[in-house]
């Protein structure tokens, strides 16, 4: 079952900045989570690639603030307004997908993608969590119920190298082993060889609609990204 999601312990997210996601479930008419179940699939989403399958969601999620860019959603960046403070993401982490299986969707037309994550390096974190480098982690993905799960996840393991902005569910003991990419999958970085960025299913959600929140790819290269992670910032999101 998914856990509730909640700031880690060293991190206080005051109520005037939490975000608020409403999700409205599309696409598969009281699909029970297996492609081919309940609900008729004829939108396409058995056939799409990983990137259109996670983009999917994106033009039904409502938040209360976006950050506009890749590194603006960085664990150094902080939001604030009159009441307090939060932050985009908890953990910017380098690695690979190494298995997968089913997990247990949140809602009876989605399905869960339970991935393991291998971290290699942490560019950025709220608070030292440098003790999971060389360790694993899980991290959640939902996707549409109509989609073929096995086939999404091959080709999310047979992605190399991979960077994600994540936030951790729980509670759970520390450092936490569940985690989830923020903002409905769109920060997810494809490194490649040269150490060249690539964020395929922001790119997916420009392509099915311009006019939806996507990060701009404002970090082109790994190394880009681990300076911008050493600038600690403040974005106000104060509503004049």
């Amino acid at each position: 079952m998914r856990r509730t999601m909640l700031a880690p312990p060293i991190v206080a997210v005051l109520s005037g900045l939490s975000v608020v996601t409403s999700v409205v479930l599309t696409g598969c008419a009281a699909n029970e989570g297996a492609t081919g179940g309940a609900g008729e699939c004829d939108d396409g989403a058995g056939s799409a690639g990983f990137a259109e399958v996670l983009a999917r969601s994106a033009p039904t999620a409502d938040y209360a603030w976006y950050p506009e860019t890749v590194t603006s959603a960085l664990p150094s960046v902080r939001y604030v307004d009159g009441a307090g403070e939060a932050h985009a993401s908890e953990l910017a982490a380098v690695g690979r997908f190494t298995g997968w299986e089913p997990g247990e969707p949140a809602y009876p037309n989605l399905q869960e993608i339970d991935l393991t994550f291998e971290v290699g390096e942490v560019i950025d974190s709220l608070g030292d969590l440098t003790m999971l480098e060389g360790g694993t982690v899980t991290v959640h993905v939902s996707i549409d119920g109509c989609a073929d799960d096995g086939r999404v996840a091959e080709e999310l393991l047979a992605l190399d190298d991979v960077v994600l902005l994540m936030n951790h569910v729980g509670p759970e003991p520390w450092p936490p082993p569940e985690w989830v990419v923020v903002f409905e999958d769109a920060f997810l970085g494809d490194v490649h060889d040269d150490g060249t960025l690539t964020w395929p299913v922001a790119e997916a959600i420009v392509a099915n609609n311009p006019a939806d929140a996507h990060p701009e790819a404002d970090a082109d290269t790994l190394d880009e990204l681990r300076d911008a992670a050493t600038e600690e910032r403040t974005v106000d999101v104060s509503v004049e």
